[in-house]
Order: C-alpha cells, then structure tokens, then sequence
C-alpha cells in the first residue's frame, strides 16, 4: 500500500492536511511553553515611601490584559499609600515575605486552572507565614477552576485569602477591568504586620 497518492489533486490535499497538522501542532507547542514558561523580570518599585510593603507576582500571560490588571490593582494600592513591589513568578522573584504586609498573586486561566508558574513560585516561598493575600485572576470569559485552585495552594501553604478578584477579557464585567482592579487596590485595608 503506498501513502503517498499518485494523483495530483491528492497530493495537493495530502499537503495542505499535512501542513496544516505541523502549523496546529507548533501553535499548540508554543502555547504549552509560554504557560508553564517562568519569565524572569527585575522588581519594579511603585510608591517607594508606602507606609505598608505589598509584593505582586503574576504571571503575564500571553496578552497583555493580566498585566494591565496587576498594575491598576498597583496603582489602587499606590493610592491607598502602599509600597508596591512588582514582578513576575520565576526562581528570581522574592521568596522571603518577612518583609510584606501583602502578597497578590495574579495569573491568566488557561485550561481552567492558573498558570503553573504561580504554583511553583507559592512552592518555592514554601510557607506563607499567614501573610494576607490576594488572587487575582483574569480569563475570557470564566474561570474555571482557577479561583478555586490557587487559593487552595495559598491555604496549603499557610496564607490567608483576603480578597479573590476575577476579571475578564471577553465577557462584560459589571465595569471597566482596569477601574475594578484599581478600585479594589484602592479599597483594600490590612492590618499592619
């Protein structure tokens, strides 16, 4: 039995499958990578005379909505007269929280659950000591699991959930995003450690 077709409008169809399993199955691999892929950036200092010290580390997705969301949850937090430290999860991110009021960790849903890097980073902090935390999760249109997921990693590894905030990129949020995140960094108290 041959594969290969011996007439040539098969042969033109043969490749364009062809081709277009080898483009499906890159674009597929490329994906896969980016998710579980730590971005390594330096820490960016908001408000560096904050009475309070907040450490945001998210992963930044494959659009550029979950950081437009971490940085107008900054700016609310900023407004609020925090001392923001932002960065993405990788092994150079802090580890050390001894030094924070607040963890915010933030990451896109893919496949209904959050990016694998935000758990590995929560595993490279090990335990959280109990430092206030918030999730911020962002998605097309639902989130899955990820809520639900990712503070169950925070509460396995002994932090407190203060504020859980899902926005969308697809769907309508009851707002603007951006307005919602910076509302809730605005609104946020916690207790000094």
């Amino acid at each position: 039995m041959k594969f290969w077709p011996q007439k040539r409008w098969k042969q033109i169809l043969l490749i364009a499958i062809l081709t277009f399993v080898i483009v499906v199955i890159g674009v597929l691999g490329f994906i896969f990578f980016k998710i579980n892929s730590d971005y390594v950036s330096g820490i960016e200092v908001l408000n560096a005379d904050g009475a309070q010290n907040a450490l945001i580390i998210y992963h930044p997705g494959l659009s550029s909505f979950m950081k437009d969301i971490v940085y107008a949850f900054a700016d609310g937090l900023v407004e609020n007269g925090w001392r923001v430290e932002i960065t993405t999860a990788s092994s150079q991110a802090p580890t050390d929280l001894s030094g924070y009021s607040l963890l915010a960790l933030g990451s896109p849903v893919y496949a209904d659950g959050p990016s694998p890097t935000i758990k590995r980073h929560v595993e490279r902090i090990g335990d959280l000591t109990g430092i206030d935390t918030v999730l911020l999760v962002t998605s097309g249109g639902s989130d899955g699991g990820a809520e639900a997921t990712m503070q169950q990693t925070v509460e396995e590894h002994n932090g407190a959930v203060e504020l859980v905030l899902s926005l969308f990129n697809s769907v309508p949020n009851e707002g603007d995003p951006l307005d919602i995140a910076e509302q809730a960094g605005r609104d946020l108290f916690i207790a000094e450690r």
